[in-house]
């Protein structure tokens, strides 16, 4: 197929990319997009072009599965030169998206215009590398060296308003195609054709401090990340006084960090985030539309919940047991959203519409006529068998009833109605309207359009959806309690949670283990493990835990925990380290002297195992399920690729 045609019309002519269904740029697009421009370049009857692409978006990247395998030119550092040369006016037409390196062949046109809502950025960082075609050069002679920066190093796109004042595109259009070509019309002059971003940068137009100052907050914010320095020492080098130099220095930074562990890993979890909504063995096509919601529960996973569909546009029915729960949860969900206003997340005027789309009632009655309702109430069983069955006398024949337990089993909640191929999990992550992640937990009983549902609406929505099977735990917190474990063990070992959080977060962890015990609240797992046979617990990884919750330490919202909080922030207090140095010589275990390396080691091996056996079992359906997961879940680097892409190298 051929994916490069040009038109004329006139003295304009049409160069269209058509490689669906998001028209990557491939060698045949490159090639193709190459010899477009030398005909539009030899063809004395044109004066400009138009570049433009069929479908639903403008090329919104490179090929990713060339990424990694030996490069076929012509090179798209090659191609976007041979653009920038061009004599002659090219405009690019832009829709959908212009992404990496779709924004540096727009950026190597003379002009851009663009369709409302479309977005433009450099996502590079965001895989590990460098734009490697330009990007890190000619952004910042358009629109400026902070704004370049900006939009670099965070690797986060804008819209198209934001690109118009910036001056990243010269016109937003209303009919892509005609508009482009009337512009183009419009700027056939002998003087267009000097436009180009070509120059050196005024070494007057930014403060010389800026890289450092960016450098000090990538060394904060993006801990660990090779990319982001990378890219400032890229923009950095475009405002010395040889472009081609600069050039070099972008191109040779891209194509060392394309080979990068950070880069490999970034791509891996990358890929797995899109493949982990995926079903195997089901047919997508038999999802169902969810229009309305019941949320059963008003608590903080409740309310959150309740939020995030909310904001989706999507109403919801909040059940609790008495109005003043329900006035409570409400408030919950006011609060979060004020707070979001007041920083700048939306307005005062769009957290009051999400509000709106929130009824607060105590009656199942009015659960009758709901899509999908989701139980977010206490992790006990019998309570939730309860509120299944009376969720299936209330609710309309076709309604999908989910949980939103973290560790129960689903088929024996599924049992209590007499639609169990109607019920699944849905695990939301704390707190539900912020967090990607959301388990979708499959029985052995759910009907495939039910789990096809459930996939299709949270991908909708912004959620990063995995599949899991039905077992303790599930994926996420089957593996977090087996590195609990593991954590608990060195802390024995050790004598103090400091020594074990400090090595866990030098390994690139969000939160060490104890840290994140102290902010959810110990006596959750304690509560946990009181649900399981004897025989499922460790002799005495849990020790200290259970004995400092049995005291009233259950973490920070007892003001005690692993460690002592106040004023001042965190401490570890007396108590704790002979509670531990106690617990340890009553079971034998013998004080270690471990580096943060070794401890760190340990804590990985016992996620890769947990995660081996959990492939094995079927609970997840691939390698990479686990990873998202505990990447989006557990605060586990994400440069890292996930507990089973590291076992795995």
């Amino acid at each position: 197929m051929t994916v490069t045609t040009i038109s004329k019309h006139g003295e304009v002519a049409v160069i269209r990319i058509d490689n669906p269904p998001v028209n990557a740029i491939s060698q045949a697009v490159r090639q193709g997009l190459k010899d477009a421009v030398s005909t539009v370049e030899s063809d004395p009857e044109v004066k400009a072009a138009v570049i433009l692409c069929a479908g639903r978006t403008f090329m919104a990247g490179a090929d990713i599965s060339e990424l990694g395998k030996p490069p076929v030119p012509p090179h798209l550092n090659d191609l976007t030169d041979h653009i920038e040369c061009c004599s002659k006016p090219l405009v690019a037409a832009i829709h959908g998206h212009a992404l990496g390196g779709g924004l540096e062949i727009a950026l190597s046109c003379s002009h851009r215009v663009a369709l409302p809502g479309t977005r433009f950025g450099l996502p590079e960082v965001s895989l590990g590398f460098v734009p490697g075609a330009g990007g890190t050069q000619r952004l910042p002679r358009l629109i400026g060296v902070e704004p370049a920066l900006n939009m670099a190093v965070e690797g986060k796109p804008v819209g198209t308003e934001a690109a118009l004042s910036s001056g990243l595109i010269d016109q937003i259009v209303d009919d892509l195609e005609p508009d482009a070509i009337e512009f183009a019309r419009k700027v056939i002059d002998p003087g267009q054709t000097a436009r180009k971003l070509d120059q050196a940068i005024a070494p007057d137009s930014f403060d010389p401090n800026l890289f450092d100052q960016w450098r000090a907050m990538c060394a904060k914010r993006k801990r660990g990340l090779d990319a982001p320095m990378a890219v400032i020492d890229a923009i950095e080098a475009a405002t010395g006084p040889d472009v081609e130099a600069g050039k070099a220095t972008e191109r040779a930074l891209s194509l060392k960090l394309r080979k990068s562990p950070q880069s490999k890993a970034l791509r891996h979890i990358f890929a797995a985030e899109r493949a982990s909504s995926k079903i195997d063995d089901i047919d997508q096509t038999v999802a169902r539309q969810i229009a309305s919601v019941g949320v059963i529960g008003a608590g903080t996973m409740g309310a959150g919940i309740a939020q995030f569909f909310a904001t989706n546009g999507v109403s919801v029915t909040l059940v609790e047991i008495s109005t003043e729960a329900a006035a409570a949860g409400i408030d919950r969900i006011r609060d979060n959203l004020s707070q979001s206003a007041k920083r700048g997340k939306l307005t005062q005027d769009r957290a009051a519409e999400i509000l709106t789309l929130v009824h607060p009632t105590t009656d199942y009655a009015d659960l009758a006529e709901v899509d999908l309702v989701i139980e977010a109430a206490v992790e006990l069983l019998d309570v939730k068998k309860k509120i299944f069955a009376q969720l299936d006398k209330a609710c309309k024949p076709s309604a999908i009833l989910a949980t939103n337990t973290s560790y129960l089993d689903v088929s024996a909640i599924a049992n209590a109605t007499n639609r169990p191929d109607q019920v699944a999990g849905l695990h939301f992550f704390s707190p539900a309207h912020v967090m990607k992640l959301v388990e979708i937990i499959r029985t052995d009983q759910v009907a495939p359009w039910v789990l096809a549902t459930l996939a299709q609406t949270m991908k909708k929505m912004g959620k990063t959806g995995v599949i899991a099977g039905n077992c303790h735990g599930f994926i996420g917190n089957r593996m977090y309690q087996s590195y609990q474990k593991t954590a608990g063990i060195l802390l024995l070992e050790t004598g103090s949670p400091a020594i074990v959080d400090q090595a866990l977060r030098s390994f690139g962890m969000a939160m060490g283990p104890f840290q994140v015990l102290d902010l959810s609240g110990i006596d959750v797992g304690y509560l946990m493990r009181k649900s399981l046979p004897a025989d499922k617990v460790h002799p005495y990884a849990f020790k200290v835990h259970d004995a400092l919750v049995e005291v009233g330490r259950k973490g920070r919202k007892t003001g005690a925990g692993f460690y002592t909080y106040g004023p001042d922030g965190a401490t570890t207090d007396q108590m704790v380290l002979d509670l531990i140095a106690e617990t340890a010589c009553e079971n034998g275990v013998t004080p270690a002297n471990l580096t943060e390396d070794q401890i760190a080691a340990r804590c990985m091996d016992a996620l890769g195992q947990e995660g081996l056996e959990i492939l094995d079992e079927g609970v997840a359906a691939r390698p990479g399920d686990i990873d998202v997961v505990f990447v989006n879940g557990y605060g586990f680097p994400r440069h890292k690729g996930g507990p089973d892409f590291l076992q795995r190298q």
